[in-house]
C-alpha cells in the first residue's frame, strides 16, 4: 500500500512542537521542519527532492513555496472559527476586568491577513464594532478597548492577553486545531487527486506511444516538452535531441507565433525524406481560453505528390509558388483580409474572391493552397473566360472515348479529376455559361463529376477556390448567374482592394517590384524623383498591381540613366485626354454618347471599379456595364478600349 508522504513547514519552534503532538494524538505521520523567512525555499526544495507528495506551510511564507517547487502546496491560516475565538476571548475579559460595560462602543482592534480578511464577518456575528489596524503599533489606537492579532502559533484554549506598551489588551488569534486537521485532510485529497492524474498522464502517455501518428507538445514559449516514438522515427530526431528545445530550431518552415499568439490551427507540409510526404497539423492547447502550448500532429501526407501514372504534378504545372508573405500590404483592411484567408485555409470550404483585374487574386489562392493541408497536392488554374464553352466543359470535366469526333482513345481526364487531393482554382467564374453553371453546383455539393460521354459517377477530393471582378449578385438579377451556385460559391467570401483604394502601399509594392525586375532585367534599380513619386501616389491604377509592374518594367527597360522623373513617368502612364486637371475632366469634342462614353471611361481609369464608378456618376451599375457594352459594340469608330 503506498503511503502518502506529507509535510509541514512551521514558522517557529513553539508551532513545531505542538503540530508534532498533534500529529501523534491523532496517529498522523507527517513529517515536521521548523523554517524561517531566510531558508524557507531551500527547506522546501529538500523536501520535494526528498519525494514529499505535498506540503503545508504556514501562511507567512505559503506563497514563496508555491513558486518554488512544483509539487502541490496547501496555505495553513487560522479559520473563522479561530477568529471568533480570539474574538469572544477579548470579549469575555473585557466583562471580567471592566467596570463600564457599553457594548454598543466597545472598539476591537483587528491585525494580521487572516483576520482583516474575516472582519466584516466576524463584526457581523459577535455584534461588536471592528476597525482594521496598520502594522505599526500605537498606530490609530484611540478608542480600542482591545486587540485581536493574528500569530503564528497552534492554539492553546488559553484566553490570557499580552498587554502591549499602550496599556490595550492584545489577544492572539492562532491556528486552531480544526483549521491544521482541515490543511491535513485537504492534502491528503491533493495526494490522491494528484496520484489519479499521474495515472491518467501515464495511461495517456502509452496510448500516445502506440498511436501511429506523430505527436509533439510545446509548452507557451514554444519549447518542446513531449513527443513519442511515432514522432521521432518521423522527424529521425530522439527525444533526447528535441526536448527542452525550441521548437523553431528543428520545424524552420513553421511559425509557431501563429498559433500560439493568435490562436490558430495550421496545417504545413514537412520534409520527411525523398520517399516520405509528411504533414504537420499544429493545434492550440487552450485552458480556460488561454493558449498554454501547442500540439503538433505529424503524420504522412494523404496523397503522394505524383499521380498514379508517376508524373510530377510540378512538371505539368499544377503546382502554387505563391505565399502570403509575397502579397504586399500594409493597408489594415487587406491586412485583415489576409489573415481571414489564413483561417479559410484550415477548412475545405468552398472560396470566393472578388477583385478588380491586376488586384492579386491567385496570388491569394496560391497561398491558400500552400497554407492548407492540401499544399502537397496539385494546384489546378483554369481561367474561364479564355476558353469556349464547349472546350470549358471537356476541360473541367473531362471525356470519355467516342465522346465526340476527335477524342482521345483513352478518353481524358477533367482539371477537377487532376486536381484530385489538390485546389482547383476557377478564375474568372462570372464568365462561363448557364450551362456549366448547372454542371458546376453539382461538383461543389456532391464533390463527384461524371465525364462527357461517361455513365459513371467519379468522386473527386478538391479544395474549390473561385475568383471574379464582375458583381455576381448583379449578374443574378439579370439572370446571367445562378443564385444557388453563388451562395455554394460564397460560403467563405474575401474582397480585394482595387490599388487605388490602398495607396499606402504604393511606396512599398514599387521597391519590392523594382529590386526583382532590376536582378531580372541585370539593371540597376530605379530611383523615383519627388514629382515621380507624386505622380505615381496620384495616379488611379485602373490595372492595379498588374499595371504598376509593367510600368516599372518598361521604365527599367527604356532608362538609360536609373533616375526617374516626373516627365519619363508621363510619357509611359497612359494619361491622354482622360486626365484630370484642377479637379476637372477634360471632354473631347464629339456626339453627346461619345462624351458621355468619354467620361464614363475616364472614371473606370481612376477608380478600377465599376461599383465605384456608378457611385460616383450617380447610376446603377447596371447602366455602366450597358454602356460601355453598347459603344464598344456600336462605336467602333472610335477606338474604344477595354476598360475591365
Amino acid at each position: 500500500m503506498q503511503t502518502d508522504k506529507i509535510a509541514l513547514i512551521a514558522p517557529n519552534k513553539e508551532f513545531t512542537l505542538r503540530a508534532l503532538d498533534l500529529f501523534r494524538d491523532w496517529g498522523e505521520k507527517i513529517h515536521v521542519a521548523m523554517a524561517t523567512g531566510k531558508d524557507v525555499i531551500s527547506i522546501a526544495q529538500q523536501l520535494s527532492e526528498k519525494g514529499a507528495d505535498v506540503l503545508i506551510c504556514h501562511v507567512s511564507f505559503a506563497e514563496a513555496v508555491k513558486t518554488t517547487v512544483s509539487i502541490p502546496t496547501v496555505s495553513l491560516r487560522p479559520g473563522v472559527l479561530d477568529i471568533l475565538r480570539g474574538v469572544q476571548q477579548a470579549r469575555k475579559w473585557l466583562a471580567e476586568n471592566k467596570e463600564e460595560q457599553d457594548y454598543a462602543n466597545l472598539v476591537i482592534g483587528l491585525r494580521g491577513d487572516a483576520v482583516v480578511d474575516n472582519a466584516t464577518l466576524v463584526s457581523d456575528i459577535v455584534g461588536l464594532r471592528t476597525m482594521v489596524l496598520s502594522g505599526l503599533p500605537g498606530a490609530g489606537m484611540n478608542g480600542i478597548a482591545a486587540i485581536v492579532s493574528e500569530v503564528p502559533d497552534i492554539s492553546t484554549n488559553e484566553s490570557i492577553p499580552e498587554f502591549m506598551t499602550e496599556g490595550i489588551p492584545c489577544f492572539p488569534v492562532t491556528v486552531g486545531r480544526e483549521a491544521l486537521l482541515q490543511s491535513v485532510q485537504q492534502a491528503r485529497e491533493l495526494v490522491a487527486a494528484g496520484r489519479a492524474n499521474m495515472a491518467k498522464l501515464k495511461q495517456f502517455k502509452a496510448i500516445m506511444e502506440f498511436t501511429g501518428e506523430g505527436i509533439v507538445a510545446l509548452d507557451s514559449r514554444s519549447r518542446i516538452t513531449y513527443m513519442n516514438h511515432a514522432a521521432e522515427k518521423m522527424l529521425k530526431k530522439s527525444k533526447d535531441q528535441l526536448i527542452g528545445n525550441f521548437a523553431a530550431t528543428f520545424f524552420v518552415d513553421i511559425n509557431f507565433d501563429d498559433t500560439l499568439r493568435y490562436g490558430q490551427t495550421r496545417i504545413i507540409p514537412l520534409a520527411g525524406g525523398a520517399e516520405q510526404a509528411l504533414e504537420c497539423r499544429v493545434v492550440p492547447m487552450l485552458v480556460g481560453g488561454q493558449t498554454i502550448g501547442a500540439v503538433l500532429t505529424i503524420t504522412e501526407a494523404p496523397f503522394a505528390y505524383k499521380d498514379k501514372c508517376g508524373k510530377d504534378y510540378g512538371q505539368k504545372g499544377y503546382k502554387a509558388v505563391y505565399h502570403f508573405d509575397d502579397f504586399i500590404t500594409v493597408n489594415a483592411s487587406m491586412r485583415e483580409t489576409i489573415e481571414a484567408a489564413k483561417n479559410y485555409a484550415s477548412v475545405d470550404s468552398t472560396i470566393l474572391i472578388n477583385g478588380d483585374t491586376g488586384t492579386g487574386k491567385e496570388i491569394i489562392a496560391q497561398s491558400i493552397h500552400n497554407y492548407s493541408r492540401r499544399a502537397r497536392g496539385p494546384f489546378v488554374a483554369v481561367n474561364c473566360a479564355a476558353l469556349p464553352e464547349s472546350l470549358l466543359e471537356s476541360e473541367l470535366f473531362g471525356y470519355e472515348y467516342g465522346a465526340f469526333t476527335g477524342a482521345r482513345k483513352n478518353g481524358k481526364k477533367g482539371l477537377f479529376e487532376q486536381a484530385n487531393q489538390g485546389t482547383i482554382f476557377l478564375d474568372e467564374i462570372g464568365e462561363i455559361s448557364l450551362s456549366i453553371q448547372a454542371r458546376l453546383l453539382r461538383v461543389i455539393q456532391q464533390r463527384e463529376i461524371m465525364r462527357i460521354g461517361g455513365d459513371k459517377i467519379i468522386p473527386v477530393d478538391v479544395g474549390i477556390i473561385a475568383a471574379t471582378h464582375r458583381d455576381l449578385p448583379e449578374l443574378i438579377e439579370k439572370r446571367l448567374f445562378r443564385r444557388d451556385l453563388y451562395h455554394r460559391l460564397s460560403i467563405l467570401k474575401l474582397k480585394l482592394l482595387p490599388l487605388a483604394a490602398r495607396q499606402e502601399d504604393i511606396p512599398c509594392l514599387v521597391e519590392n517590384i523594382n529590386t526583382k525586375l532590376a536582378a531580372k532585367l541585370f539593371k540597376q534599380p530605379l530611383q523615383f524623383s519627388a514629382a515621380a513619386w507624386n505622380m505615381l501616389s496620384r495616379y488611379q491604377w485602373p490595372g492595379n498591381v498588374r499595371e504598376l509592374e509593367s510600368i516599372i518594367e518598361r521604365l527599367l527597360i527604356l532608362k538609360k540613366d536609373c533616375v526617374v522623373t516626373g516627365e519619363d513617368l508621363e510619357r509611359v502612364l497612359d494619361l491622354d485626354c482622360d486626365r484630370q486637371d484642377g479637379g476637372m475632366r477634360l471632354v473631347p469634342k464629339g456626339t453627346i454618347q461619345e462624351m458621355e462614353y468619354s467620361i464614363i471611361r475616364q472614371v473606370l481609369q481612376e477608380t478600377g471599379s465599376h461599383e465605384r464608378t456608378a457611385k460616383i456618376l450617380g447610376i446603377s451599375t447596371t447602366t455602366i456595364w450597358r454602356k460601355v457594352k453598347f459603344f464598344q459594340n456600336e462605336i467602333i469608330n472610335y477606338n474604344l478600349k477595354d476598360s475591365k
